[in-house]
């Protein structure tokens, strides 16, 4: 809270915080649902459905409500800003990750969440950019956390290397869909494009490249993704000896 002369002003939390999320949860709670059918579910599902077609620009409350066939101010009655959409927008897309089976082994389990994850975001692209925009506190984001947390202790990890590995190998996951979903990344990944490129290169130059072409050349973003995961936990095996 603020003060400006006798009165005092509420803040409203920044859409995605922690405290936001807990008004978000305690104003659902009291909210009755609307007789007209529009649903901050259905806000959202459409939402999406516009972003992933159109990309996120393409994106507007008055947008929204065309297509909704409503009035924007119908919208706000759900959500203040198209901020706080984006947010719900967020975790709705991360409620779509498939939980691997609790009986596999808890190292596979890891392997299954983290490529889960990756494939989730993958069909979401154009959403990518609102990931920075706020960290990822909603409901969706926190059962996934609850699950790879407990799936990095079940493989045998002390809490001390657990929490940092979980929270690592989730940066390594949205590194890699931020990379291979950007135009860059696509042209650099790109099999034909990387091997046309190091055959035209002089081999007094660029010895390496030319003398490992075609292992350079051939791996997939996707076989480049599971090598990294591998190696990780592999290397993470070796330095913390698991309980």
């Amino acid at each position: 809270m603020s003060t400006v002369g006798s009165e005092t002003v509420e803040q409203a939390a920044v859409p995605g915080s922690a405290g936001w999320w807990l008004e978000r949860r305690a104003r659902d709670d009291r909210r009755r649902p609307r007789v007209d059918g529009l649903s901050i579910e259905r806000m959202i599902i459409t939402a999406i459905a516009v972003v992933d077609e159109e990309g996120l620009d393409a994106l507007t409350v008055r947008r929204l409500a065309a297509d909704l066939e409503t009035g924007s101010a119908s919208l706000y009655r759900h959500v203040a800003s198209r901020d706080e959409l984006l947010v719900l927008m967020v975790d709705h897309v991360l409620g779509e990750i498939v939980f691997p089976d609790e009986h596999l082994p808890a190292r596979a389990r890891v392997e299954g969440l983290a490529t889960e994850l990756r494939r989730v975001l993958m069909a979401h692209p154009h959403l990518l950019p609102a990931l920075t925009a706020s960290p990822l506190l909603g409901p969706n984001a926190m059962r996934g956390a609850e699950r790879g947390l407990a799936d990095m202790l079940d493989v045998g990890f002390e809490p001390a290397a657990a929490v940092p590995g979980y929270l690592a190998l989730i940066d390594y996951v949205l590194g890699t869909v931020y990379f291979d979903t950007s135009s860059a990344g696509q042209g650099t990944r790109a099999a034909s494009e990387r091997r046309e490129l190091i055959e035209a290169l002089p081999t007094e130059v660029f010895p390496t490249l030319r003398g490992n072409e075609e292992e350079f050349a051939t791996p997939s973003v996707e076989e480049v993704f599971t090598f990294g995961l591998v190696t990780f936990l592999d290397g993470m095996e070796s330095r913390f000896p698991l309980t």
